[in-house]
C-alpha cells in the first residue's frame, strides 16, 4: 500500500545577488589612476566582488566586517586593496543601493586625494540619487 506524499512547503527564494554598476564611475581618474597602480586598482576591484558575495550572503554591507571595507559616509563606502606587496594605499569608493542591490562605482584614489576623492565620490552619489529619483 503506497502512503501519499506529504506536500512540502516550498522554500523561499534566495535574494537577488547584489550587482555592480560602473555607469557613474569617473572614467578619466579610475585611466589615470590605473596607468600608475594596475595592481592595486585590481586588488580593489577584486575586493569589490568579495563584498558583493558577502553583502548577496549576509543582506547588507552592515551585516559583516571585513578588515578593507568601512564606510565614509550614509551609502558611500570605501574598499582597500590587499595583498599587494609594496603598494600605493588604494581606495576605491562604492555607493550601496539597497533598492535594487546595486553597488555604483564612483571614483578611485589613495590617501593623498582622499579628500578630493570623498568629494568627487559625494557629487557622484548625489547624480546617482537624484537620476533614480527621477525613474
Amino acid at each position: 500500500m503506497d502512503t501519499p506524499e506529504t506536500p512540502t512547503a516550498p522554500q523561499p527564494l534566495p535574494p537577488p545577488p547584489w550587482t555592480v554598476c560602473k555607469d557613474y564611475a569617473d572614467k578619466r581618474r579610475f585611466k589615470q589612476y590605473g596607468k600608475k597602480h594596475p595592481r592595486e586598482v585590481e586588488s580593489c576591484l577584486g575586493n569589490l566582488d568579495d563584498v558583493s558575495a558577502l553583502a548577496t550572503q549576509f543582506g547588507d554591507l552592515s551585516a559583516f566586517h571585513v578588515g578593507f571595507l568601512r564606510n565614509e559616509f550614509g551609502d558611500v563606502w570605501r574598499i582597500g586593496q590587499t595583498g599587494v606587496p609594496h603598494a600605493k594605499e588604494t581606495r576605491l569608493y562604492i555607493y550601496a543601493v539597497r533598492v535594487g542591490r546595486t553597488f555604483y562605482i564612483l571614483t578611485i584614489g589613495d590617501k593623498d586625494t582622499q579628500q578630493a576623492d570623498l568629494a568627487r565620490a559625494a557629487e557622484i552619489a548625489a547624480a546617482i540619487e537624484r537620476d533614480l529619483h527621477h525613474e
